[in-house]
């Protein structure tokens, strides 16, 4: 049983791997073999090889918590499974006709997430190494995670080949690839980001070589070319935000006598410019456009969204159309609904907006037995990294500050099985750099 278990293990650090690559599939699936026909109903997400893939990797996350025995995750998960039945019950009973495919199908992408953190939670703990072994393999990952999920914008734009950002009355501008969803692919990279450059931070300085600094900056620099390719809203200014954050503790280390984090921020910056440089002319060759002239189309184009825009709704980018008429549903539904949610599967379209997905959907008690667990962990880490202030925790805080903001205003995360990937990554590392698996009356050492 231990070998199979240490077999498990190892293909859960792989999957860091494997998971950038299961999308790539997918938008190559969608774009070349479906041809874009992946709806049977606008309700539906897509329904890929890739999501087939990752619903049976639930199944083995599921049966490697049951194998080592954490009782703890399974009681937690246990509500949660309750509120989505109750959901289901309430819908039949106020609606009559309902689409449990649609309601399995939507809560399974929530519970893979949870699946995730409860996983790597114990996967980092169990891993049989120092705790700087293990955040240096995690992050080992993560950079070839990040390289992996923006070459596959960075070389298509040269060639042009994949899907533009958007496609409206503004024309099509921004570029993302082969990703089918822009946000999902802006949210991972958002959250990527700053935890793989906090890493680069505090590498030690003593035999960090020129080659060593460049494997690590180079995805770094990648994706911020990758964000500002993508042109959303929210790819600006999660680049506005944890690039000011970032600059602004090196220049405090830099006042502090202490130029590295200073010199290494400078060396993404500048890995930057001549990729930039680069990729412009190499696309301008072939094509005949730049990375410049995409960036200024996308910029246009929120200014003239923004122009329309008298009542100060383009943070929402339209979701007040979904949510509007789905909390009528919930509010009109009555006291069942009030509690237990109007489900998933009575509903048409997705609102992209979790916190109000999760009580229109799942009801009241659905919003407290599904997010108290991202509450507890997220507050417990704030607690923590305020007690004891790290430059990682800072990346975490950075990373989980903006996919916090971004699912409550206008993001989907907890319900995708790409950007709810890293977020549940990202609050298990979080709590594990912090010492949050620590048993209590134990904490770090400071430095």
């Amino acid at each position: 049983m231990s070998k199979n278990v240490k077999r498990l293990e190892g293909f859960f650090w792989l999957y860091l791997i494997l998971n950038p690559i299961l999308d790539i599939i997918s938008g190559m699936y969608i774009r070349y073999i479906t041809g874009g026909d992946v709806y049977s109903s606008a309700s539906i997400a897509p329904v890929t090889p890739s999501l087939i893939i990752r619903m049976a990797v639930l199944l083995v996350m599921v049966a490697y918590i049951f194998i080592i025995r954490d009782w703890k995750s399974v009681k937690i998960a246990v509500p949660m499974g309750i509120a989505w039945a109750l959901s289901v019950l309430s819908e039949f009973i106020t609606c009559g006709e309902i689409s449990i495919f649609i309601d399995i199908q939507y809560f399974a992408r929530f519970a893979y997430n949870i699946a995730v953190f409860f996983v790597y939670c114990r996967l980092m703990e169990r891993a049989g190494m120092t705790r700087k072994q293990v955040i240096r393999k995690f992050h080992q990952y993560v950079m070839i995670s990040l390289f992996l999920l923006t070459v596959m914008i960075v070389i298509p734009f040269i060639f042009g080949v994949g899907y533009a950002t958007y496609g409206d009355r503004f024309g099509f501008r921004g570029f993302r690839g082969f990703y089918y969803s822009g946000n999902d692919i802006t949210a991972a990279l958002m959250i990527l980001f700053p935890i793989g450059t906090c890493y680069l931070l505090d590498l030690p300085r003593n035999g960090l070589k020129g080659k060593q600094y460049l494997l690590y900056a180079l995805p770094l620099a990648m994706t911020l070319l990758s964000m500002l390719l993508i042109g959303t809203k929210t790819a600006f200014l999660a680049v506005g935000i944890s690039g000011i954050a970032l600059i602004i503790y090196a220049m405090v280390r830099f006042f502090k006598k202490d130029q590295e984090p200073f010199k290494r921020v400078a060396c993404v910056i500048l890995l930057f410019i001549f990729l930039y440089a680069a990729i412009s002319a190499a696309s301008q060759l072939v094509r005949g456009t730049s990375v410049g002239k995409t960036i200024e189309e996308s910029l246009r184009g929120v200014e003239m969204a923004a122009n329309e825009d008298p009542n100060g709704t383009l943070l929402w980018n339209g979701r007040m159309d979904k949510l509007i008429p789905a909390w009528e549903d919930y509010r009109e539904g009555g006291i069942l609904s009030w509690i237990f949610g109007v489900g998933r599967g009575s509903q048409l379209e997705t609102i992209e907006m979790d916190i109000c997905e999760t009580l229109i959907y799942y009801g009241i008690f659905g919003l407290i037995a599904m997010l108290w667990l991202y509450m507890k962990e997220g507050i417990s880490f704030i607690v923590r990294f305020f007690h004891r202030f790290t430059v990682l925790g800072f990346g975490a805080f950075l990373s989980l500050g903006l996919c916090v903001a971004y699912l409550t205003l206008a993001g989907h995360v907890l319900f995708t099985v790409t950007s709810g990937f890293y977020f549940a990554i990202t609050l298990a590392y979080a709590r594990y750099i912090t010492g949050g698996d620590l048993p209590k009356g134990k904490h770090l050492k400071k430095k």
